[in-house]
């Protein structure tokens, strides 16, 4: 297995497939224990706010210890959160559960973009993310469709509120086997010596000049983002009345599109350039995203679903390019946490709000306050990393 495919297997393993479940269903699985959307939002906002925060532990650990050990200790907690929100009752512990799946989850992900970034030239790195998002979007929709059939055939051998628990217990296994391509891991040379930087100076390259540009554009995103986002699969089961394995597939075909617009992504980029292609394409996704909170059948919310996330998402290998391009090499990985941090962070606090103005409001208007976050911060991305030249050539590539 080369080095490439490596990094981006135990990307599949952590990003895709595990935390693809794990989003999707563990809004159902609160719900189905009984508890309201509020409780809902404070169990997915601690899983964001986690995610932030094993983000940055990441960062200061990886300066000292390395990645491989880094990344073993997040499959680690990974494993012990996604056990306790699958056995745990008490509201209380299955926060705590989340939280520990969140920070686990943290690791790799803040990992991977650097290890990608530093094992890649810099002529083929649109290809190289674009191949892990592609990578990444096909196990979603293994996770989301699978996780919903076999949730289906547990309902109708166990208790309904027992079948989310045991996809969870096969998600352990499959967070075991991302140890495999770990033990082979070389770790480049750049990333080996940064190990002797001063951690905290690394801040004042982070929070100046472009990066700090981006970090903004990318709270103001992750904010909005987390005002839908992470209920789509309880306003599809609860709001629309839609049982889990079509929502699994619903879900699924969302990640269908990703598939599509990751191998697109360095064709589209060469002829638009890359930061007019994440304008374009977060522009484009808009009125999807307003389809969906007027649904007019399933047909037509599984096409709007497919559309939006298309869009929205097509542009996510260049936004991590871009973003971890605007520091020195050894502020690579606290940028990755960084970036994390602020979009997680806001997420949570979202994902709060949006829990109680669906309780109490309706299931649609954080979809109105999301299109409005996603414009203000469109605009914020243009105005900081607009082309000031012709397009002819496209991006640097």
């Amino acid at each position: 297995m080369k080095q490439i495919d490596k990094i981006i297997f135990i990307n599949v393993v952590t990003t895709s497939i595990v935390s693809g479940v794990f989003n999707v269903f563990t809004g159902i699985h609160v719900k189905n224990l009984g508890y309201g959307e509020s409780i809902v939002g404070q169990v997915l906002s601690i899983s964001s706010l986690s995610i932030a925060l094993g983000s940055m532990i990441n960062a200061y650990l990886s300066s000292k210890m390395g990645f491989k050990k880094t990344i073993s200790m997040g499959l680690v907690l990974m494993v012990i959160g996604i056990l306790g929100v699958s056995f745990l009752r008490d509201p209380f512990l299955i926060k705590v559960s989340s939280g520990l799946m969140g920070v686990g989850y943290g690791f790799p992900f803040s990992s991977i973009g650097v290890l990608l970034i530093e094992n890649s030239s810099e002529k083929d790195r649109v290809k190289v993310f674009s191949k892990n998002f592609v990578s990444q979007s096909l196990g979603t929709v293994f996770a989301s469709y699978g996780a919903g059939r076999l949730i289906k055939t547990f309902g109708k051998i166990f208790a309904i509120e027992k079948s989310i628990p045991l996809v969870y217990i096969l998600c352990v296994f499959i967070i075991l086997i991302g140890f495999y391509p770990l033990k082979d891991l070389k770790i480049s040379d750049k990333i080996k010596n940064s190990k002797n930087r001063d951690f905290f100076k690394g801040f004042k390259d982070v929070m100046s000049g472009e990066a700090l540009k981006f970090i903004i554009y990318n709270t103001i995103i992750g904010f909005g983002a987390g005002m839908v986002i992470p209920f789509f699969s309880v306003y599809l089961k609860f709001s629309l009345n839609i049982d889990n394995e079509k929502v699994g597939i619903i879900m699924g075909l969302s990640q269908v599109g990703l598939v599509i617009g990751g191998l697109l992504v360095p064709y589209i980029s060469k002829v638009l350039g890359r930061e007019n292609t994440v304008v374009i394409c977060q522009l484009l996704s808009i009125p999807f995203l307003i389809s969906i909170a007027f649904p007019q059948g399933i047909f037509v919310l599984g096409v709007s679903f497919l559309l939006r996330s298309t869009l929205m998402n097509l542009n996510q290998p260049l936004i991590q390019n871009i973003s971890l391009e605007t520091v020195k090499y050894e502020n690579r990985a606290l940028m990755s946490s960084i970036v994390s941090m602020s979009s997680n962070v806001t997420r949570a606090l979202s994902m709060i709000i949006a829990g109680y103005l669906m309780e109490r409001v309706s299931y649609n208007f954080p979809y109105y306050i999301t299109v409005v976050l996603y414009l203000i911060g469109t605009a914020v991305f243009y105005k900081s990393f607009k082309v000031e030249k012709p397009l002819r050539g496209g991006a640097d590539e």
